[in-house]
């Protein structure tokens, strides 16, 4: 007796076709998703970004005048700022030792 050949298809090869196809799928899935996911990224960014650099150009100009106005002695030889009158003294100290004290720091302990 003469066996015909199978014209069906073994098990093993149908569960790796199935396998394949199914990762095809769940690839462009994941990869549409991405890309959707991709643009609110990109967004999220850009809108991060321009919250960071309004609170940053704010927050500098603070700064700056919170620095300005605690120097409130000056100098009256080199205008240099000073924000205490202990290191007002101190400065005119070192680096004006021949010219006259100011009155204003006559009385200061340095």
């Amino acid at each position: 007796m003469v066996q015909k050949p199978s014209l069906t298809i073994p098990l093993a090869f149908k569960k790796k076709e199935t396998d394949k196809r199914a990762r095809r799928v769940k690839s462009r899935r994941s990869k549409l998703r991405a890309m959707a996911r991709g643009q609110q990224k990109i967004q999220s960014q850009q809108k991060n970004a321009k919250k960071a650099a309004e609170k940053k150009k704010g927050q500098a100009a603070d700064q700056k005048t919170a620095a300005k106005a605690a120097l409130v002695h000056t100098c009256p030889v080199c205008r240099t700022q000073m924000p205490d009158p202990k290191t007002f003294k101190q400065h005119f100290e070192s680096k004006h030792p021949k010219s006259p004290m100011p009155p204003e720091l006559v009385d200061v302990q340095a």
